[in-house]
């Protein structure tokens, strides 16, 4: 498999990288249009660099692309991509609507690609070890109280401008609307959402069928916080760094069950290689359609949310303007 990063972000350095090279990548081209960081490889990898986007795409040989831009970029590329007959990972958001996410579906299923959305936090090992508790316990999950946020970004940090995409909304959106799908297999009935400082965080809360509900904050203002209890009956479970956590992390589950407190211990694992591997298990003939379902999902919960934020759906493209 070969495979091209679009963006050489900061999370593509940190974590896309060497989550491919665990993943037995050893190709990997990276197209950049920043003057920032040069691209670079990890021990064992190698690859081309192109410091144009639409030269990159057509070029380059990789069976896959990544696009790992600034948020306004998205459904541009990706749809670049799909036309050359590329498989294609998004990083979260796919898009910043739900009409251009329904757009990219479309074509990739008519170019017979595969098209996914970053959302790595859910392919972590503690997500479906949560679920288990549950199922274990003969119970079922009803209520979760979120928490995602941190300190300020620096000033020229691409989420600080609404133009590339920019804001709590889009950035942290995704994990909160993520959740209802994940662990209650629903759509949400209804959404309120209060924002903070403009679009630098918000409180929300999204009630679905069946009474069950997820409450949360999320922003860019606070200290740091990354924190998901999930409550059912019988069963309380506590879990920290559920929405990134890094791959040499050994994380805790904090389980009570009929008011007896336990531990549900699990090895360090690395979110990004176990999304990965499940793009490449679709690629080789799993299924596909799940991946589709989930983007479909959470764009179309993404947008309640900042309806119900009152938040501009449209989003400038400043290309000349990319930090990346």
């Amino acid at each position: 498999m070969r495979v091209l990063i679009l963006g050489n972000s900061d999370i593509a350095r940190r974590r896309i990288l060497p989550a491919l090279a665990r993943c037995g990548v050893r190709s990997v081209d990276i197209a950049s249009q920043s003057a920032g960081a040069a691209a670079a490889w990890p021990e064992g990898m190698g690859g081309t660099a192109f410091s144009d986007y639409a030269e990159a795409i057509p070029t380059s040989r990789a069976d896959l692309v990544w696009v790992s831009t600034v948020n306004s970029r998205h459904a541009e590329l990706a749809e670049l991509a799909l036309n050359t007959g590329h498989h294609v990972i998004i990083d979260k958001p796919a898009a910043t609507t739900p009409a251009a996410v329904e757009h990219l579906v479309a074509l990739a299923r008519r170019r017979g690609c595969m098209l996914a959305e970053a959302h790595v936090f859910a392919f972590h090992p503690q997500i479906e070890a949560a679920r288990r508790v549950f199922a274990d316990a003969g119970s079922a999950p009803t209520n979760i109280v979120a928490g995602f946020s941190y300190p300020p970004l620096p000033p020229g940090n691409f989420r600080h401008r609404p133009e590339l995409g920019g804001g709590a909304l889009l950035d942290l959106g995704p994990y909160a609307m993520a959740l209802g799908r994940l662990f209650f297999a629903a759509s949400p009935s209804d959404v309120v959402c209060r924002g903070i400082n403009g679009d630098r965080g918000f409180n929300m809360l999204a009630t679905y069928p069946g009474d069950r509900c997820v409450v949360g904050h999320f922003g860019m203002t606070t200290g740091y916080v990354n924190q998901l209890t999930v409550l059912g009956p019988n069963v309380t479970l506590s879990l920290a760094r559920a929405f990134t956590t890094p791959p040499d992390f050994a994380n805790r589950v904090q389980v009570t069950i009929a008011g007896k407190p336990s531990e549900v211990e699990l090895p360090p694992a690395d979110s990004f290689a176990c999304f990965f591997s499940a793009v490449l298990s679709a690629i080789d003939g799993g299924d596909r359609e799940a991946f589709v379902d989930a983007i479909l999902a959470d764009a179309a919960a993404l947008e309640r949310l900042r309806s119900a934020c009152g938040a501009a759906h449209q989003v400038g493209i400043d290309p000349s303007s990319s930090p990346r």
